[in-house]
């Protein structure tokens, strides 16, 4: 079949076309993409700095109505509303049974080299030259292809926007609070970078019942999302010489968890050196991905502090996403506020941009009429 996506053909040269779309095989579901979350992950790989190189179709956030499914499903079936799981887990290596689902031994050779789970692809362009799915997924398009372990159901009552953002920023997010740092009530916390992802663990801080929250940003707009979505306090830290004393400062001693969305050298060092002593600092972010980062071995070590990294927020995501949906529901993740604007597939460069700018909280694509 035809249909729009988002192409990268080479690192930095982003089009918007049709293309073809094999139909799923055995284990496969065919997806009508409804919303695709606009994420910092997306334009990382449209500029080739991460594992991921073109030609590929972009986009891991997603939701939709499945359309097909292959012989052997039994997850779903046509008419299921689902979001995708971009850490299809084998949920059967040693890494998934000590419950690492995402660390999945499978996904270094599949996912993270954009190809679908059996180590192919079902896209390629009109002139047919063959397109990856951006981990697993491809969900900036009109249509998707994705493996079983690739979907999890959702309720009626989720809107599909909602559902696209859980997939990964809420996961990432919530799920570093809670499954890596596993943090307690009662006690300071702060976040830095408020994107999706660092707004997302703001919203994990004030689950977990930390007090005070701080947000941290070098943007007033993003910090002002923030506010909105519940911080207690706000730092811009381009604004003071020594922010990580700043931080100190207003949680008395340093928060007991400071949970880094962005991962720039910058922003890890903050974490370490604004941590109160024996707090947990908690890297999320990626921007450092191919850089050596130095820490100082004595904050850590004379201070008994704990620096420790958080892929996808540790998630098991058939158990944790249905979770995090549930609490969407009973009202206890406000993601609604979440969400600032909504673009069509064709301004997908404008969504960009407004990522970068700090413009937006999550940019969502709409990629079909809400049902």
């Amino acid at each position: 079949m035809r249909t729009r996506a988002a192409v990268v053909r080479e690192a930095g040269q982003l089009t918007i076309e049709e293309v073809q779309l094999a139909p799923p095989k055995q284990s496969e579901v065919l997806v009508r993409m409804h919303a695709a979350g606009v994420c910092h992950s997306d334009l990382h790989t449209l500029r080739g700095e991460l594992r991921a190189e073109p030609p590929l179709v972009l986009g891991h956030e997603g939701a939709g109505v499945v359309e097909a499914v292959g012989s052997s499903v039994t997850r779903c079936k046509p008419g299921d509303r689902v979001v995708i799981n971009w850490l299809p887990a084998c949920e059967c290596c040693p890494t998934c049974l000590n419950g690492r689902h995402n660390l999945c031994e499978r996904l270094a050779s599949t996912t993270f080299k954009a190809l679908l789970i059996d180590g192919t692809t079902r896209l390629s362009t009109a002139e047919g030259m063959p397109l990856k799915h951006m981990l697993s997924a491809a969900t900036m398009a009109e249509h998707a292809v994705v493996d079983e372990a690739g979907i999890v159901p959702i309720p009626d009552s989720v809107p599909f926007e909602i559902a696209a953002v859980i997939g990964c920023a809420v996961a990432t997010g919530v799920g570093a609070v809670i499954n890596t740092a596993k943090a307690l009530p009662g006690v300071p916390a702060a976040v830095i970078g408020c994107g999706g992802v660092g707004l997302s663990s703001l919203l994990g801080c004030k689950l977990a019942g930390c007090n005070p929250i701080v947000a941290v940003d070098v943007l007033d707009s993003k910090l002002a999302f923030a506010k909105a979505l519940g911080a207690d306090l706000t730092l811009n830290s381009s604004t003071v010489e020594k922010p990580a004393r700043e931080l100190r400062g207003l949680t008395g001693g340093g928060p007991e968890y400071v949970f880094d969305s962005v991962g720039s050298a910058a922003t890890i060092a903050l974490a370490v050196n604004a941590v109160r002593p024996g707090g947990t600092a908690t890297i999320v972010g990626l921007h450092a991905a191919k850089q050596q980062v130095e820490i100082a071995a004595g904050a850590l070590v004379l201070q008994n502090k704990r620096l420790i990294g958080s892929f996808a927020g540790s998630i098991r995501p058939r158990l944790d996403l249905p979770k995090l949906l549930g609490l969407y529901q009973g009202g206890r993740l406000p993601l609604d506020g979440l969400i600032s604007k909504h673009y069509p597939l064709d301004a997908l460069d404008q969504a960009f941009d407004d990522m970068e700018a700090g413009n937006i909280a999550r940019g969502v694509l709409a990629l079909a009429p809400q049902a």
